[in-house]
């Protein structure tokens, strides 16, 4: 069982993540925006982060760019899952530090696939 961390916004998307991942047997954290989510980090340190790229607040490039700046949560695979495919949003996505990249809509084996590739690296 891994920890995962979920930054999205939707709570229809919240719910459907919770279900999918823990049906699957990892323990799943839901933050609402960056900063929720900031805090989930630091203090559950998970095996993965998954965080959409636009959230009110801290949005999901700045919370990349401060899990990387902290040694703590440094090494921490970070997903974004973003609507947009268009190639410099993916660069963009590479440059504040994202392990990959999920393309929204994505379907719940997907993410659970992606959580167990990340997973198991670690």
């Amino acid at each position: 069982m891994s920890t995962v961390v979920f930054c999205e916004d939707d709570p229809m998307i919240q719910a459907l993540i919770r279900a999918a991942l823990r049906s699957a047997g990892h323990q799943v954290f839901v933050a609402a925006d960056g900063t929720e989510g900031l805090d989930l980090v630091r203090r559950e340190r998970p095996s993965v982060v998954f965080t959409d790229v636009s959230m009110p607040g801290i949005d999901g490039y700045q919370l990349a760019a401060q899990l990387r700046a902290d040694p703590l949560t440094a090494h921490i695979p970070i997903v974004f899952m973003t609507a947009s495919v268009q190639r410099s949003q993916l660069e963009e996505a590479k440059r504040h530090g994202a392990t990959s990249v999920l393309t929204k809509p994505f379907s719940m084996s997907a993410l659970r696939a992606r959580v167990a590739e990340l997973t198991s690296k670690s």
